[in-house]
């Protein structure tokens, strides 16, 4: 008997555990529809965010841009008074760093294999982003709107972080939430035209037309899919993600193989009105190996919004290998078409 009443016992502990685990994922439970917390007694102030705690950030450099978010009172009725909250932009890279550290410990853990050094989290300039010092919950409402103004001029393709914090409530009997009193952004620039795109075309290689062909004559490949990420707020530049997996130029060999320019990824420029205005190599201008690229300006040269595909007409040089000016050695005529989003 004793047996089976330590049995029944444990059971009993594990269906009340599971049944407790289940409402902590209700949402019936955040919308007060159980009653069965007392929040009126324990009112909580909150910047609401997703399960990590994180706002996800990725804009267009627009210059000073305002993304809301919200400053929230969970409790059983709405507002029973106007809630005075005072906020603040943590200054401390330390306080941030710890933050990501415990947040993101799946992208940016401290030890083991795959270790992020601190110097490889990017910490957005605390004097370019602002929040209101104080925000109001009025009497009879749950939130209020918090606005995050930033420059997003500053912003790069590389992950940025910046940490808001309730700081205070200036009325009496509110509690800041231990899990949501502070909200990490996590922001990062966007091309209005990055993508992954479809890429056809031809490539004509100058000193010996037979050698090496585009990379559409694979194949297989036409078109042939690439990635044009984000270099800056006027620059995408393009990624093999088939071959290489890396900023490197493909093209068949002769042979039929499967080959690319080393040290060679192009660069496109472009102006506020869509139109190229260059054409550079993501290693340098010129690499080590003497290879640059230079805008043919005879070509289209412009990104058309109704087909979301643009035109481009260029030169890879090398005056290594063509030792005579102007040094071209391949002359490239492309089209890329937007496929989605990377």
């Amino acid at each position: 008997m004793k047996i089976k009443n330590k049995i029944s016992l444990i059971l009993s502990s594990l269906a009340m555990m599971f049944a407790f685990t289940s409402c902590l994922n209700d949402e019936a439970i955040e919308n007060q529809e159980y009653g069965l917390i007392n929040l009126n007694a324990n009112k909580i102030i909150e910047i609401p965010a997703p399960g990590n705690h994180t706002a996800n950030i990725t804009t267009l450099d627009e210059g000073i841009k305002v993304f809301k978010q919200e400053v929230r009172l969970a409790a059983e009725k709405p507002a029973q008074e106007d809630i005075v909250v005072h906020l603040e932009i943590v200054s401390d890279r330390k306080t941030v760093l710890a933050a990501v550290r415990e947040l993101l410990s799946d992208k940016y853990p401290k030890e083991g294999d795959n270790a992020v050094d601190d110097e490889d989290i990017y910490t957005y300039p605390v004097s370019s982003i602002s929040v209101p010092a104080t925000v109001t919950i009025p009497k009879g409402a749950r939130s209020v709107e918090l606005p995050i103004t930033i420059d997003t001029h500053l912003l790069t393709p590389e992950i940025q972080f910046a940490l808001i914090r309730i700081k205070s409530v200036e009325n009496e009997g509110y509690i800041i939430s231990g899990n949501f009193g502070q909200l990490l952004l996590n922001m990062k620039l966007k091309h209005k035209y990055a993508g992954r795109y479809a890429l056809t075309g031809t490539m004509e290689h100058l000193p010996n037309p037979s050698a090496y062909v585009h990379i559409t004559n694979y194949p297989g490949m036409n078109p042939f899919p690439v990635q044009l990420q984000t270099l800056d707020g006027k620059s995408i530049v393009m990624f093999d993600e088939v071959g290489f997996g890396d900023y490197i130029y493909p093209m068949m060999t002769s042979t039929g193989g499967f080959s690319g320019w080393g040290s060679f990824a192009p660069v496109f420029t472009f102006d506020d009105a869509g139109n190229i205005t260059a054409v550079t190599n993501y290693y340098g201008q010129p690499a080590g190996n003497t290879r640059s690229a230079e805008l043919d300006p005879s070509g289209v040269n412009k990104y058309d919004e109704a087909t979301k595909s643009f035109q481009v007409s260029y030169w890879m040089n090398q005056p290594s290998v063509v030792t005579t000016p102007p040094h071209h050695r391949c002359h490239m005529v492309e089209t890329y078409k937007f496929i989605g989003d990377l």
